[in-house]
């Protein structure tokens, strides 16, 4: 029996095509290199990524999409928000993820994940969802997403299963609120994304930022990378 609300994928969720100047989805050379982009993110990490994708019942063509357009699959250092790696996760957020998994998910994070967790960022055994990290607990953190590319994974896969279940609505949960709120942040998503909005209806939205709209072409438009991938399997 599933832990979790079932997450139902459509690709292409919406007609149009990720656009930036000249750079286009839709171009047969952006197609190619997109496509090996993932084919070697997958190559390199589809280990991590089959295995915390079974553990939080995620699907590899949504954290291949994810790490694609985060990271292009580049370890990348920390940036001006703080956000690193393959997932770009912050501080923060890992913080925001351990603590408050309960009350958002509505379970206990598994044995599995806890112990894993904790073996890599032992003072999360002490963290308290009502005090703030410390700088000493956001370095550990920092450290451990900078220099274990397994944890970035794990912690990003946890911290959209975690979304998942905080947006879910009518026994549904939908990937489009999680994609800009994995961008954007949860708390200044939560009230912009209430029910099941469609995708299309996402990306209309101003008070969403930009860059948080963009998730939704370049992962659910038109050879976007979950339409991709999926194209590649049949």
């Amino acid at each position: 029996m599933s832990k979790y609300t079932k997450v139902n994928i459509k690709v292409p969720d919406v007609n149009r095509t990720y656009v930036s100047g000249a750079y286009n989805y839709s171009k047969p050379e952006v197609i190619t290199a997109n496509k090996a982009m993932m084919d070697k993110i997958y190559k390199q990490y589809g280990t991590f990524i089959n295995k915390w994708g079974i553990e939080f019942e995620i699907d590899d063509s949504v954290l291949v999409g994810f790490i694609a357009t985060e990271s292009g699959g580049i370890n990348a250092p920390p940036n001006r928000y703080n956000a690193t790696g393959l997932m770009q996760m912050t501080p923060d957020a890992v913080w925001e993820t351990i603590v408050k998994w309960d009350k958002m998910v509505g379970s206990a994070l598994s044995k599995t994940a806890l112990s894993y967790f904790n073996r890599i960022i032992p003072s999360s055994k002490k963290y308290d969802p009502n005090v703030l990290p410390s700088s000493a607990v956001k370095a550990e953190i920092s450290n451990a997403l900078k220099n274990n590319s397994e944890f970035n994974i794990a912690i990003g896969t946890a911290c959209i299963r975690w979304l998942l279940e905080a947006f879910r609505s009518d026994g549904k949960t939908e990937l489009n609120k999680v994609m800009v709120s994995y961008n954007a942040g949860y708390y200044s998503m939560r009230n912009l994304v209430k029910g099941n909005p469609t995708s299309e209806s996402l990306l209309k939205n101003k008070k969403i930022p930009l860059e948080s709209r963009s998730y939704l072409l370049k992962m659910l438009g038109v050879n976007g990378f979950m339409d991709l991938w999926f194209q590649n399997k049949k």
